[in-house]
């Protein structure tokens, strides 16, 4: 007995063991969440490619865009005035808009409804020379510049953009679907990213008008979820309906009976 190293009678060799072994677990999944978070945030920051086919010189078709990521932005053009009057009524009638016209109808409509933050100015630098000042004032103001870094953030909207087209990723219940999407610059600590929300889906029945049900949604390069994607669209549309130039906009859509997405077009009908 009197040999024996490993005796430990009151289990403390054991407990420290054990106590190391699950720091180093938490330690991992910490690590792991963190690195997580890091990459979506990266890839949020990561615009997709974009799409830019062009028409075939026999057909003049334009080929199917690739199954996987790309961001297809439409072109505005057409005249939309007529259509959108008949909209705003108190009894709106049936009207087929393309994308050309919703885009250019958001050009004439959205600058940017939805404003970046005032980016706060960062606050001076404590200046070294100054032997009067005390440690922990200067320790203050590195605080202070700090937080103030922290704080230049900002999200500044561009003007939303349509499509309507053949998704080769759509289920088979959507074979023509539209794409609503959104440009965006993010900054921070004075550096600019431009990126693009974008999601893409159809029409269901709604209580407030029919309701955009989207099927695949990116921000940036990142996909996003099925749940958090539609609260997020919720989030811009409740944006861009609260501008004034948007409300009139917004309640002839509560009038509306059912709004489809057709080859080329979206075809909107009154109750």
């Amino acid at each position: 007995m009197a040999g024996n190293t490993n005796f430990d009678p009151t289990g403390e060799k054991k407990a420290r063991k054990k106590a190391t072994f699950s720091g180093a677990v938490i330690g991992g999944v910490f690590n792991i969440v963190l690195g997580a978070v890091l990459g979506f945030c990266v890839l949020i920051l990561t615009a997709p490619p974009e799409y830019k086919p062009k028409p075939d010189a026999k057909t003049g078709k334009v080929p199917p865009p690739p199954a996987s990521l790309y961001y297809w932005a439409g072109v505005p053009g057409g005249d939309y005035h007529s259509k959108v009057a008949q909209l705003v009524v108190d009894k709106p009638g049936t009207v087929s808009m393309t994308d050309g016209e919703l885009n250019a109808w958001a050009g004439d409509i959205f600058k940017s409804a939805i404003q970046p933050k005032p980016a706060a100015k960062p606050a001076a630098k404590p200046d070294a020379s100054k032997s009067t000042a005390s440690d922990a004032a200067k320790a203050k103001e590195e605080v202070k510049a700090a937080e103030a870094d922290l704080q230049n953030f900002g999200i500044a909207a561009g003007t939303p953009n349509f499509r309507i087209f053949k998704d080769p990723q759509a289920p088979t219940a959507a074979p023509v679907s539209l794409q609503i999407a959104l440009p965006m610059t993010i900054t921070l600590l004075g550096i600019g990213v431009d990126t693009v929300y974008q999601t893409r889906g159809v029409f269901v029945p709604g209580a407030q008008g029919p309701e955009f049900k989207p099927y695949l949604s990116y921000f940036g390069s990142a996909r996003i979820p099925g749940p958090l994607a539609g609260k997020m669209l919720s989030t811009i549309v409740a944006k861009f309906a609260a501008a004034d130039a948007a409300k009139k906009y917004a309640d002839a859509w509560a009038k509306l009976a059912t709004a489809t997405v057709q080859d080329g077009a979206l075809v909107l009908a009154g109750k």
